[in-house]
């Protein structure tokens, strides 16, 4: 790249896109995806704060177990099959919400470059003589859509996921029934 090329890139202002546009080319199927993806990546989320606080219940077991030992095997038992559980819902919960948003966000990714390149091709044949040059479209198609099907194969699902983390990190520091009344899975059950 010569130097007035990199002038001009510098001169244009990138064109901001609200976060609802990222979705225009989703349909029904792909937004029952991002619907699942979603509540798994909010279980996903909210399970880290509980196994903090299984976590430390176990060490407060271990720490009194030369005053109580029977209980104390009783208990860690118990806690142990606790963490069983909710590695088990972890996983799932985590499979889920990738494989939802990976796949919703490639379906996505393909129609816009399909658009992209239905768009191209019905550009006067002039542009492509004097503008633009074949490995320029090619590169733009990929650069492009690349960056937005980051943005919905993974940041979506990264941002919920933290988002219940922190929720249910709070909740659970103050009180159990704000927990359960913060997490929308619990109403539903």
């Amino acid at each position: 790249m010569d130097s007035e090329e990199k002038k001009k890139l510098q001169g244009k202002k990138q064109q901001k896109v609200s976060f609802f546009k990222l979705f225009s080319f989703a349909d029904l199927y792909d937004y029952v995806l991002m619907g699942i993806g979603s509540i798994g990546a909010c279980v996903h989320g909210a399970s880290v704060p509980v196994f903090f606080v299984f976590f430390g219940k176990l060490i407060n077991i271990i720490g009194l177990a030369y005053l109580f030992p029977k209980e104390a095997s009783h208990k860690v038992a118990k806690y142990s099959l606790d963490f069983v559980y909710l590695s088990v819902a972890i996983l799932f919960s985590s499979w889920i919400e990738v494989a939802c948003w990976m796949h919703t966000g490639e379906r996505q990714a393909a129609k816009m470059r399909m658009a992209y390149l239905r768009s191209m091709l019905n550009q006067d044949i002039s542009l492509f003589d004097t503008e633009a040059s074949t490995g320029q479209v090619i590169s733009a198609i990929t650069s492009d859509i690349i960056v937005v099907q980051d943005a919905l194969s993974e940041k979506v699902y990264i941002y919920i996921n933290l988002i219940y983390i922190c929720m249910h990190a709070f909740a659970l520091t103050s009180d159990f029934y704000i927990a359960s009344s913060s997490n929308p899975l619990f109403s539903i059950i």
